[in-house]
């Protein structure tokens, strides 16, 4: 079991991480505990930890072989124990935490920069580098797909300055040069300390791969371990999912859709219903069903943050859900948020219209949207999960110089090393908007040198359309790995609304499919 404790004055960013715990190695394995239960686990995260609780992790982590994962603030007992140094941010860090704007064709970064050196070889994180704050599109999209590191926030920001010496796993630099250190591993005689300079650890970028690694396989001879679930179902090395977001049109996807059948990948459309007051927009949608693609619901009116409030959300959800079911005769189970804006009132109503899910999640907003892992969600009851999909595969986004593709190449490999299901989009052509296209075939072009990027990176690669997607994360969710003396019982869930696909279990450095009964030691 992982204890996760922290205190009443970091409540939010603890249950952001506890949430995040649970998409990685299921719920069943991650409970909150208080202070005077410290003796109950063997794994414990902690929190935004007060200078007063450091002596009681100091002597935990004596007692036994033992994991600590520390997030944010390290009480002074703490730092002291592990002969980490108290270091100082230079006045330039704020500044430097911010990115311009980016033009069309282009992508701007931050001066501040994590940089992952040659200790983080013993969490996979080999080569990691990662801005503060970057963008594809003006201020709003990062098609690397993270959020944001801010210079002082209680959530989001850095902790304090530290210099964690020989244990540094990455550090911060501003400009190329060295500043303070940002993550670092510590082993000692009978544990090991992994630590974040941040409040919610990195659970919004592809570097939570790292937690992952740590809680699942290090030092797995003599530690505990923990199973971990990954995102790319058993027999695959890579999954993969696509849309169109339908703002202004819909009949246009229809070039794009042929071109997706002829390379034999998945289709889907995310449809914005006032779209269907033109009846030419209704016959794609139910040949798209007929052929095997997915319909989801890009709200009824594609209204900012949802309308506002948590009724207008819930209003958006249940009219779009009902037009779409008029037009094509089918139930519409998930929504793309409009503007990727997801807001959690948004995400209620979502889920008291009857959705089971939703994909959003952008650098811009609502950061504890931005997920490393698509599932369940803090705050929110069982059977709702996430998706974020924030590379957005549109003209103006195209480098202008060297390979156009090269960020989107990226983040695909990105997602291929850290075991993440990756997904894009694009948008159809309008009389008023071509999305930064200059033409259809320039489009088409992209879309299959992408596709075509991923067939040679990776050797088993599953594409899904996103109502697969979505029901293998929902399948994921629900999946248990329990306590079973001494080691751990697997269940899967009885009804796999997604055919044949198995949940990946990665534990002590081997990986295999998820069995019901399966005990892992």
């Amino acid at each position: 079991m992982i204890g996760v404790l922290f205190p009443f004055g970091a409540r939010q960013q603890g249950e952001l991480v506890t949430a995040a715990l649970g998409r990685s190695v299921t719920r069943h394995q991650v409970r909150e505990i208080s202070r005077a239960h410290l003796a109950s686990v063997d794994t414990l995260v902690v929190v935004d930890l007060p200078d007063s609780w450091g002596t009681e992790v100091v002597m935990w982590l004596r007692a036994a072989p033992r994991k600590l994962v520390i997030f944010g603030h390290v009480p002074a007992h703490l730092v002291e124990h592990l002969r980490w140094q108290p270091d100082a941010w230079p006045d330039t860090l704020a500044a430097a935490s911010r990115s311009e704007s980016t033009p069309a064709r282009a992508s701007r970064a931050s001066a501040a920069t994590v940089v992952y050196g040659e200790r983080a070889v013993l969490l996979g994180a080999t080569g990691w580098q990662r801005p503060f704050e970057r963008f594809d599109f003006t201020d709003e999209w990062n098609n690397l797909g993270y959020g944001a590191i801010r210079a002082a926030e209680p959530l989001w920001g850095l902790a304090h300055a530290l210099d964690t010496g020989a244990a540094e796993v990455a550090r911060v630099e501003i400009d190329g040069q060295r500043v303070a250190s940002y993550a670092a591993l510590t082993d000692i005689e009978q544990g090991s300390v992994l630590w974040f300079n941040r409040a919610v650890g990195p659970l919004d970028s592809f570097e939570w791969r790292a937690v992952e690694r740590f809680l699942s396989d290090h030092r797995a001879s003599d530690l505990p371990c923990h199973p971990v679930l990954t995102e790319v179902p058993w027999g695959f090395d890579a999954a993969i999912t696509s849309r169109l977001d339908c703002d202004e049109d819909v009949e246009s996807a229809r070039a794009l859709w042929e071109t997706y059948q002829a390379q034999n990948v998945p289709f889907t459309l995310a449809v914005h219903t006032t779209t269907l007051a033109d009846s030419r927009n209704h016959a794609i949608l139910v040949e798209l069903l007929e052929a095997g693609g997915a319909v989801l619901s890009h709200t009824a009116t594609h209204a900012p943050n949802w309308g506002g409030s948590y009724e207008a959300a819930q209003q958006e959800g249940l009219q779009s859900a009902a037009l779409l079911r008029e037009v094509t005769g089918a139930p519409v189970r998930y929504a793309v948020s409009p503007f990727h804006q997801s807001p959690p009132y948004a995400l209620q109503g979502l889920a008291d219209a009857g959705y089971a899910g939703c994909v959003g999640g952008i650098i811009r907003n609502d950061p504890e949207f931005v997920l490393a892992r698509g599932g369940a969600l803090a705050g929110m009851a069982e059977g709702f999960v996430g998706h974020t999909q924030q590379c957005m595969l549109h003209g103006d986004c195209l480098l202008a110089d060297g390979d156009p593709l090269a960020i989107f190449k990226e983040a695909f490999d990105r997602a291929y090393e850290t075991d993440t299901l990756f997904g894009y989009l694009d948008h159809p052509f309008s009389p008023r908007y071509a999305y930064g296209w200059p033409d259809e075939q320039t489009r088409i072009d992209a879309h299959r040198e992408l596709i075509a990027h991923i067939r040679r990176k990776a050797a088993k690669p599953l594409f899904l359309n996103e109502e697969q997607a979505l029901d293998f994360l929902a399948l994921r969710a629900q999946a248990r790995i329990l306590d079973d003396d001494g080691g751990f019982r697997c269940v899967v869930p009885r009804a796999q609304t997604n055919g044949a696909m198995q949940v990946t279990v990665q534990f002590k450095g081997q990986a295999m499919p998820l069995t019901s009964g399966a005990i892992l030691r």
